[in-house]
């Protein structure tokens, strides 16, 4: 059996976690435009995802069905910091195509901006209480992505636990709904970081490592596939219907 036919074996059941952050076009001399898929390329992927007979859902139902077994035909799609953009050009096109989604929202800059990329010039609008309600009502799920997206493996164990804690419990007031799946800003974790997300109460936890989750990881510990602003639909393609994820590690 060769290489791509092994992966495929090994990873045809397992979860795609898709990241995204901004929906919207990159900014005249961003210095991230990476981080930015405009509403029309979101829209292709979103079609091709339908012709390969997959579906966008939440980090909850992706998570039931790899648990399963049978996560194989499912895309979770995760969208990082809560901007504006999510609510204005995400949510229709997700609701265009019956998928569902989770957005990972920073709880301190609600109805401000991404305060931690303010050093790079590329403020960005955030969600405010209301867009997160219409978000939720819209049937999207809402994760926690900390109070003020700092770097958790640096934090005193006080610090950590509010930046936790905190976050959850606010946006469990805000919806009314529970609040189960967190994003380790930039990817920074440790087993320190990982014990107290779990104390903290979520059942997942996604990092930046690359790769489809299976059955056996941790699930305070799993991989995802960056969507790159930057990349073609071809390269999209790829990481939705074969392995490619896992043989370019």
């Amino acid at each position: 059996m060769n290489t791509f036919m092994a992966a495929k074996a090994m990873y045809g059941n397992g979860l795609r976690i898709f990241t995204y952050h901004s929906i919207d076009r990159a900014p005249a001399g961003t210095p991230l435009p990476k981080l930015h898929v405009s509403p029309d390329m979101f829209e292709r992927q979103c079609r091709w995802l339908a012709r390969l007979g997959m579906r966008g859902v939440s980090m909850s139902e992706g998570y039931r069905a790899l648990r399963a077994g049978n996560a194989g035909k499912l895309v979770a799609i995760t969208l990082d910091d809560g901007y504006q953009d999510n609510v204005r050009n995400a949510a229709p096109i997700l609701k265009r195509h019956g998928f569902g989604a989770t957005c990972y929202v920073v709880t301190d800059t609600i109805g401000g901006n991404n305060a931690w990329d303010a050093v790079l010039g590329v403020p960005r609008a955030m969600m405010s209480e209301g867009e997160l309600r219409t978000w939720h009502q819209q049937g999207l799920e809402i994760g926690s992505h900390t109070r003020t997206h700092p770097h958790l493996d640096r934090l005193d164990p006080a610090a950590l636990v509010a930046e936790l804690s905190e976050s959850r419990q606010r946006l469990q007031a805000l919806t009314g709904a529970p609040v189960e799946h967190f994003c380790y800003p930039y990817g920074d974790h440790n087993a320190a970081v990982v014990e107290a997300a779990r104390q903290a109460g979520y059942v997942t936890a996604t990092t930046t490592r690359k790769g489809i989750a299976r059955p056996s990881d941790d699930p305070l510990q799993l991989p995802r596939i960056s969507i790159n602003g930057g990349r073609g639909i071809s390269k999209f393609v790829l990481y939705a219907a074969t392995p490619y994820a896992e043989l370019r590690r």
